[in-house]
């Protein structure tokens, strides 16, 4: 399956690239490379990326509108319509529900499986209205290396 999700620069929590001790970048593998794309996509606004303007998401603008009772059936339906935009997803397997919401913020999680594997993968969303800002965490990191 390897082939399936090829290799790539690993990028931390920040999205900048890891480097070794000896100075090589690290690299992903297998499925921690299709989970650290489906992060960047759905933290990625949509069209940024000047040679794939369909890569990204509108998560960010989920977070940066003022409060309606429809948003966050719309922000589930964004982040699942995002993760199955990932060839190696299987369609229709992924979920996303928004756990807890308040004037200062919201939390999220989200779910999908990859084709050829049995494992459920997760991330969590995390909104700081204070600070204006949104993490994605996965919720089992694979260490890789």
């Amino acid at each position: 399956m390897a082939d399936l999700f090829g290799r790539d620069i690993k990028l931390d929590d920040q999205g900048q690239a890891l480097v070794a001790a000896n100075g090589e970048l690290i690299l992903t593998d297998g499925v921690e490379t299709g989970v650290q794309d489906v992060r960047l996509r759905l933290g990625s606004p949509l069209g940024e990326l000047f040679y794939d303007i369909s890569f990204g998401s509108l998560c960010h603008e989920f977070y940066l509108d003022e409060s309606s009772p429809g948003k966050p059936a719309g922000f589930e339906a964004e982040v699942e319509q995002r993760i199955e935009e990932d060839p190696r997803v299987v369609l229709g397997s992924a979920t996303c529900n928004v756990v807890s919401t308040n004037a200062l913020g919201f939390s999220a999680t989200a779910s999908w499986t990859f084709i050829g594997e049995d494992t459920v993968f997760n991330l969590v969303f995390t909104y700081d209205g204070t600070k204006k800002t949104m993490v994605i965490n996965d919720v089992n990191p694979r260490t890789g290396l």
